[in-house]
């Protein structure tokens, strides 16, 4: 019902080009208040650059027939060094739409030390083979929301999204690019890490889980919120056991869901008067316990 609606939506609307040209509803806001004014000359439009990039970038092969995927960048620019380089901060924040028009955190990720390239009137096109310092981090986590937001509406629907992003962690590390491993080694978080551990078959049912968690658990939330919450604490079971039964190793695919959704799981569970819900919270997101133990104590 849910994906029926928004395509019914969007079908409707389908003649204007602002709601099909591409996939991504963008908020982007850059900070230079640690670089002094003279160092701000040449970077005071990377702001409108990167809005009009993506604004006008299409990442889907087929006509975008889903509400577009709310992505927030933050961009803090910590220094500016010659041959136009700069280092800063990016941070990305990406969000699936329910059937109510509110919205549910999927994404919230870091780069504490990224460095790029950039002078005013750079053109920046996507080639995921071709390695830019700019424009491909921000492509890879594009990708990464996309796919994690179809995943959302169907069954694995992001795979195609996961795989493309993969491409530039490979042309990351073909460019000897910091941050870009050759192959993931899962005791340390990396994009390609990330990517891979999403589109492994290991992960499919866990994927499947995020879908239901959506698809039945929050929007049943929204209608009946009880029943909601019952079907929810059966698939933070499932999760539970998913993890005891398949995960040997670290999972930074699975940290980064959990990473993202703690204070949602908190908010929505709090004073919950079955204790279980909270253990199994904790043993699959055990860096938030504690925060999971304050909603069992309705704090």
């Amino acid at each position: 019902m849910r994906t029926f609606i928004f395509s019914l939506i969007f079908f409707s609307l389908q003649f204007l080009p602002i709601l099909h040209a591409q996939e991504i509803e963008l908020q982007v806001n850059v900070d230079l208040q640690n670089i002094s004014f003279d160092n701000r000359i040449d970077i005071q439009n990377l702001k409108q650059d990167i809005v009009n990039y993506i604004n006008n970038q299409r990442y889907s092969e087929q006509e975008w027939d889903k509400p577009k995927v709310p992505v927030d960048i933050g961009i803090t620019i910590t220094s500016r060094g010659g041959n136009n380089t700069s280092s800063g901060i990016l941070t990305i924040m990406a969000y699936t739409v329910l059937e109510n028009g509110s919205r549910s955190i999927l994404m919230r990720a870091m780069d504490k030390q990224w460095t790029f390239e950039y002078a005013p009137g750079n053109m920046m096109t996507f080639q995921a083979n071709r390695f830019n310092t700019l424009s491909s981090p921000i492509d890879f986590y594009m990708l990464m929301a996309i796919g994690m937001f179809l995943d959302t509406f169907g069954e694995l629907d992001g795979t195609p999204y996961y795989e493309k992003a993969k491409v530039i962690c490979r042309a990351g590390a073909g460019a000897n690019a910091t941050g870009y491993p050759v192959t993931p080694d899962p005791s340390v978080p990396s994009k390609l890490g990330l990517s891979t551990e999403a589109s492994d078959l290991l992960y499919e049912e866990f994927r499947k889980l995020i879908f239901s968690y959506h698809f039945d658990g929050l929007e049943t939330i929204n209608k009946d919120k009880s029943q909601g919450l019952q079907l929810l604490a059966t698939i933070i079971e499932q999760m539970s056991q998913f993890k005891k039964s398949k995960v040997t190793m670290r999972s930074q695919f699975m940290e980064s869901f959990f990473n993202s959704k703690f204070q949602e799981l908190a908010d929505l569970f709090k004073g919950y008067q079955d204790p279980e819900v909270f253990n199994n919270l904790s043993q699959l997101d055990p860096a938030n316990s504690s925060v999971y133990q304050s909603a069992k104590e309705n704090r």
